[in-house]
């Protein structure tokens, strides 16, 4: 019986036979699980563009989008093992690599996006950067995809009453599970790519996902409300391996972040763009939105974290839990 072969495995000989003759000096390969037409692509091609002239052609930078490498977290192990130098993901599918991240998925934690990048962009976001380099991996920025608001299919949420009962789609995590249920939904851990399905076939009644989401990945197509709960701010962090990171020469360390710096920027630019495009597409396709009083997403986030507050504090301990949230 022949053995095995994993998929970390396969994925490193793929990405290594794509990878083609180096003529750089220092070759940089991205992976990400985004389409080409996202604002993650599209800023990256601006990184491409910026190291790639700011270093006279010594660092190339090549991109695998769309996922074409593998899942956020088999590209992770890549980049720990170093047969990958750069990836990304959302901060709730890094939890397992990085415990410390779990202190993101508290709900409302922040105001709104000026408030989240201003923590991300400060001293929280240096300890979560640490964190993330005691784990083998150089935080290079904080991307962001926004709020996430619900799509329904039955009714708007417009109470904490209309929860109840909800049939939603959840992250196969198990803190969410239990904060969801404390509101009386019923949520059905589904991977991202079940969604679709699921709400047309009746599966599941609605979703939560940032705005841009229910457009591209066309779920509006058998939902008719969305509800502005805007529940959770979603990053999606940009991290390298480490070691490779040490490597680099101080030129072009510094030529990475300069590019890296406009890079960030740029993608929360095009992402505030595409969500405020994403509503008037989603009005013209029929969906009616609605606002969720303050009072009602108060109850909700009183209710939500006081089933993952322990949890969080578990797995992240109290002094770091302490001290991320004396900076919000």
């Amino acid at each position: 019986m022949k053995p095995a072969i994993s998929s970390s495995l396969v994925l490193t000989a793929c990405l290594m036979a794509s990878a083609g003759p180096a003529l750089a000096d220092t070759v940089i390969r991205i992976g990400h699980a985004t389409p080409e037409s996202s604002p993650i692509h599209q800023s990256l091609l601006h990184f491409q563009e910026s190291v790639e002239e700011a270093s006279e052609g010594d660092i190339e930078v090549k991109l695998y989008p769309g996922g074409q490498i593998g899942s956020v977290n088999e590209m992770t192990e890549l980049v720990q093992s170093g047969n990958l130098q750069m990836t990304m993901g959302a901060s709730v599918l890094l939890t397992s690599a990085v415990p410390e991240l779990s202190v993101l998925d508290h709900f409302y934690l922040f105001d709104d996006v000026a408030h989240a990048r201003r923590v991300l962009d400060g001293e929280g976001g240096d300890m979560l950067s640490k964190a993330m380099a005691d784990k083998g991996l150089q935080s290079i920025g904080f991307f962001e995809r926004g709020f996430r608001h619900f799509s329904t299919s039955t009714e708007p949420l417009d109470s904490f009453e209309s929860f109840q009962g909800l049939r939603m789609r959840s992250a196969s995590n198990p803190a969410q599970i239990e904060a969801w249920r404390a509101v009386g939904a019923a949520p059905m851990p589904l991977d991202w790519g079940e969604i679709y399905t699921s709400l047309q076939q009746g599966l599941i009644d609605g979703q939560e996902s940032a705005l841009s989401s229910i457009y591209i990945e066309r779920f509006f197509e058998a939902q008719d409300y969305v509800s502005l709960t805007g529940h959770i701010y979603t990053t999606e962090i940009w991290y390298a391996n480490r070691s490779f990171w040490e490597e680099l020469d101080d030129e072009s360390r510094a030529i990475i972040n300069a590019a890296a710096e406009e890079t960030v920027a740029l993608q929360r630019e095009l992402t505030q763009q595409q969500n405020r495009d994403t509503v008037a597409l989603l009005e013209e396709e029929g969906l009616e939105f609605n606002e969720v009083d303050a009072e009602v997403k108060s109850a909700l986030g009183e209710a939500l974290n006081g089933a993952v507050d322990e949890a969080i504090i578990e797995r992240v301990g109290n002094e770091f839990y302490t001290e991320f949230m004396s900076h919000i």
